[in-house]
């Protein structure tokens, strides 16, 4: 997008983006490898708890502190619910953050642009409106989105993915193939993959108006979309019995029509000026900073130079108590020790 393309003409961005602990569109957020942890450790509890064989109760208390307060001896089933139900929040948490670094983001793109056009003059601030604008567009012009978890969008996957024929469509059959670790229920990076076929129907990262960040939280959306309609029992996980009863669903044959993010605006100019005012305020720290520490380089460099000059002096003084030294030793007449007489060649 145009700010990248412009991400060296606007003076201290790259220090804004440090800051703000933005990434790249190559990188996902810092919260994904949290996130993929967190699934981890919901699928284990969820085996632990559907497994009827005898468990290790000891190795697994030792990975998780969410216990009952009131039995701190024994490992109980509400123990095991309790960090079921803690796993989930934290997950919801993460969801949450993800939006909002999003939507920060969001913003720094705005107003980057806003700064940008300021510094042009009327005729090209015109024909830059323009060109941006028309991107606007051209990202709008894209094939229509199917809703995620509608029929229409998993027989995309499952024609076009898998390479199956369409008209065998079989939900229980697709659950199967899209359990990649085969542990009988769908996580939400399996269910994320799902949506990549129609993400490629909007973004393409060869495109200059198609923003990959954009792609990523489009593809959050489309989870917790599904996950709202089909994770009855809120575990974050799609059973198979889940999977199967929203295929039975009318929502599944006649979903209402996807939009997009674009549909809506992510903020709101009130939120847009505070976050402005934020960034404001970050970059007067980071000149107190620069300033304090151009004061403090400054103050070893004078620090410097004054034991320097120390230095020197104290050569000159010791160099020239040495010299008469040396002249009254031979002036007067005075003998050097047998065996020393080379000092004073």
């Amino acid at each position: 997008s145009y700010l990248q393309l412009n991400i060296t003409k606007t003076k201290g961005l790259s220090k804004l983006y440090k800051e703000l602990d933005l990434v790249g569109h190559h990188v996902r957020t810092r919260l994904d490898e949290l996130k993929r942890q967190e699934v981890s450790r919901l699928r284990m509890l969820l085996k632990a708890k559907l497994d009827s064989l005898q468990m290790d109760h000891t190795s697994l208390l030792k990975q998780f502190e969410h216990l009952d307060p009131h039995n701190q001896n024994t490992f109980e089933a509400k123990d095991l619910e309790l960090l079921i139900s803690t796993a989930t929040k934290d997950l919801e948490n993460y969801d949450a953050e993800r939006h909002e670094e999003f939507k920060r983001y969001e913003m720094l793109k705005e107003h980057e642009r806003r700064e940008y056009l300021k510094g042009l003059d009327q005729e090209k601030r015109d024909q830059e409106e323009k060109r941006l604008q028309e991107l606007k567009e051209k990202h709008r012009q894209h094939p229509k989105v199917n809703a995620p978890g509608s029929v229409a969008q998993l027989r995309e996957v499952w024609e076009e993915t898998d390479g199956l024929d369409p008209q065998e469509f079989n939900p229980k059959t697709f659950f199967k193939l899209h359990d990649t670790n085969e542990d009988g229920v769908l996580d939400e990076q399996e269910l994320e993959a799902l949506f990549t076929k129609e993400l490629e129907k909007v973004y393409d990262p060869k495109n200059e108006e198609d923003d990959m960040m954009e792609m990523e939280e489009e593809r959050l959306r489309m989870r917790e979309h599904v996950m709202k309609n089909v994770d009855l029992n809120k575990d974050r996980l799609v059973s198979l019995e889940e999977f199967l009863r929203s295929t039975e669903k009318k929502d599944f044959n006649n979903p209402k029509e996807w939009e997009t993010l674009d549909a809506k605006p992510l903020y709101t100019e009130e939120e847009l000026q505070r976050f402005e005012a934020e960034l404001r305020d970050k970059e007067e720290e980071l000149k107190r900073k620069a300033e304090t520490l151009h004061q403090e380089q400054e103050l070893l460099k004078e620090r410097g130079k004054a034991l320097e000059a120390q230095k020197r002096e104290y050569q000159q003084v010791t160099g020239l108590k040495t010299k008469n030294l040396c002249g009254s030793l031979v002036g007067g007449g005075s003998k050097w020790p047998q065996g020393h007489t080379d000092i004073l060649i």
